[in-house]
């Protein structure tokens, strides 16, 4: 019993890692995307990711093992990897229109598709604390941007096409979470949509090379942020525990990209955003309270 928690615990943890390193990625990245287009951002991003979890694997003497991968895993990862190409050249084309904090509440569906997917394929149930603490996280998000400008109907259309994307590719992982180690899985994922991406951007001849060197430290950045940290956390939260939960908790994030965006954009959040990111935290902080009481006070 006391395992289970120790995992579950160090599992949210992960996720809240997430949250926080994809918020500070995503402000990195509408830096870069001023400047080149949301393909060209996404080969350098992954490709540079990749080198990283490669640098990350040499300094841990476990570079055989992160390259030694078979047919069937190459195969399932070109899938994986299909569907984030697609997913996050919708992301990044809804980033590079509209401001982070609006995209980071609208790939809040993610969250949706995620556990509406993993109850249909996976069998995920969602106990009583998870889906009070769910109610809250969405009432958070709805607060935090009620009336707010939606005439970006383009970002609205590329989050949507996103949400599902990514929720078929987090079940799909899921469903294999201990077949290919983390590292394994984020190199050739990379990998696989350098080549994806590269391969779109020379067939329209669009591929562009970020010319400041600023911007090539801010891609570093990023790389570091999104693909590595991002997605091994998450990774990591989800052999810990369910994805469901997983994906609760990192609605989070909207609260952390108000606090990335005060800290580096020097936007201040208003009231409303305030107010709403408290109530995400709270709702993803309601899961664990819930829980444990439901553990201590006895049924029946």
């Amino acid at each position: 019993m006391v395992e289970v928690r120790t995992n579950q615990l160090r599992g949210d943890i992960w996720a809240i890692v997430s949250a926080v390193t994809t918020a500070c990625g995503m402000i990195a990245a509408k830096f870069v995307l001023r400047e080149i287009n949301p393909i060209s951002f996404t080969l350098w991003l992954f490709g540079i990711g990749s080198v990283i979890i490669l640098i990350d694997a040499a300094i841990n003497r476990k570079v055989k093992e992160t390259l030694r991968i078979n047919r069937q895993q190459l195969l399932f990862l070109f899938i994986v990897a299909l569907l984030f190409a697609g997913a996050t050249f919708c992301f990044f084309s809804a980033l590079k229109i509209a401001q982070p904090g609006t995209v980071s509440f609208l790939s809040r569906m993610e969250m949706g598709m995620i556990i509406i997917l993993a109850a249909f394929f996976l069998k995920e149930r969602l106990r009583w604390p998870e889906l009070v603490g769910l109610v809250i996280v969405a009432l958070g998000i709805f607060v935090m941007r009620y009336g707010a400008s939606m005439e970006l109907s383009k970002a609205i259309v590329f989050i949507s096409i996103e949400a599902v994307l990514i929720g078929t590719a987090e079940v799909l992982i899921k469903s294999r979470i201990n077949w290919i180690n983390h590292r394994s899985f984020i190199f050739y994922r990379g990998l696989f949509m350098v080549g994806l991406f590269f391969t779109v951007a020379s067939w329209n001849n669009n591929l562009m090379i970020p010319k400041s060197f600023e911007n090539w430290l801010i891609l570093i950045v990023a790389a570091i942020f999104m693909p590595y940290l991002g997605r091994l956390g998450y990774l990591k939260a989800m052999k810990d525990i369910n994805i469901s939960r997983a994906a609760i908790i990192v609605q989070s994030q909207p609260f952390f990209a108000t606090i990335a965006a005060l800290t580096i954009l020097g936007t201040f959040p208003t009231f409303k955003e305030i107010l709403g990111g408290l109530i995400i935290v709270g709702g993803v902080v309601c899961i664990k309270l819930l829980e444990r009481r439901s553990k201590i006070i006895p049924s029946g």
